[in-house]
């Protein structure tokens, strides 16, 4: 699970929901709150539109964190915005390699 220090409360995610800037990605998009903030820090939600158990729900924010959490070495030091993924609406099961790559997509357009 992605570091604690590098988690987003909920009023921030609440924000930045409502006025970030949108980026898409295949699988997911992520919004980026327009304010800065004391520190970097990430959210991930996944509907329980998109997967029904809690289980693959979990599943999925793990696998999305844990990419996260090997990009954050490159993470630019001036970077503090919070960043909001959220899940598409897909019938088809996802793999963690597809996963990464849109994350990584993704990340390489906010930050990197």
């Amino acid at each position: 699970m992605l570091n604690r220090k590098y988690r987003a409360n909920r009023i921030d995610i609440e924000e930045t929901i409502k006025t970030g800037i949108s980026i898409h990605g295949m699988f997911l998009y992520a919004k980026i709150s327009k304010k800065e903030s004391k520190k970097p820090s990430f959210a991930i939600i996944v509907s329980k539109k998109n997967e029904k158990t809690s289980v693959g729900r979990h599943n999925i924010k793990r696998k999305i964190s844990s990419y996260i959490e090997e990009k954050l070495n490159k993470l630019d030091p001036k970077f503090k915005k919070t960043v909001v993924f959220l899940l598409k609406k897909t019938n088809l099961p996802l793999d963690y390699n597809e996963v990464k790559k849109d994350v990584g997509f993704v990340l390489n357009k906010i930050i990197i």
